[in-house]
């Protein structure tokens, strides 16, 4: 992370393009957010599925999670000028890992969802950070097609 006059965050620039951390960061609050959220909304339903039915609560208790990082990244790219399809998946390996230290400050332990949620993260965040370029480049293409 690179830091301009006044302290400011600025792009790492390489070779292909340029890196924002500070959309990282958005990415990063998105997610948790929606993930505590979810929790908070869904976490004592989905307990009360699973005694009825587990593999309805497994595919909740899954899905939402998955959902939240592909939307998470959809949505950063959305917000952010430019191309930025890296942000969002180094957003989605970041919000994990405070995720899971979240959840040792309220005693759950999952290193299975861990280790399996790292590569699955950042793939759905990079994901969702690709449809949104795609939804981007569409919607460039239309506002230039009214402009003719």
């Amino acid at each position: 992370m690179a830091r301009g006059a006044g302290g400011k965050l600025r792009a790492v620039s390489n070779t292909r393009s340029s890196f924002y951390w500070a959309w990282v960061l958005i990415g990063v609050v998105v997610i948790v957010v929606a993930h505590v959220a979810a929790y908070l909304a869904l976490g004592e339903h989905v307990r009360q599925l699973a005694e009825r039915d587990s593999t309805a609560a497994f595919l909740i208790a899954g899905g939402v999670p998955l959902g939240i990082y592909f939307f998470g990244g959809l949505l950063v790219v959305r917000w952010a000028p430019g191309r930025t399809i890296q942000e969002p998946a180094v957003a989605g390996i970041r919000a994990l890992a405070l995720l899971f230290v979240l959840q040792l400050f309220v005693g759950m332990l999952n290193i299975f969802g861990l280790l399996i949620g790292a590569p699955v993260s950042f793939g759905m965040a990079y994901f969702g950070g690709w449809v949104g370029e795609l939804l981007q480049k569409w919607a460039d293409q239309r506002r230039s097609r009214r402009a003719r």
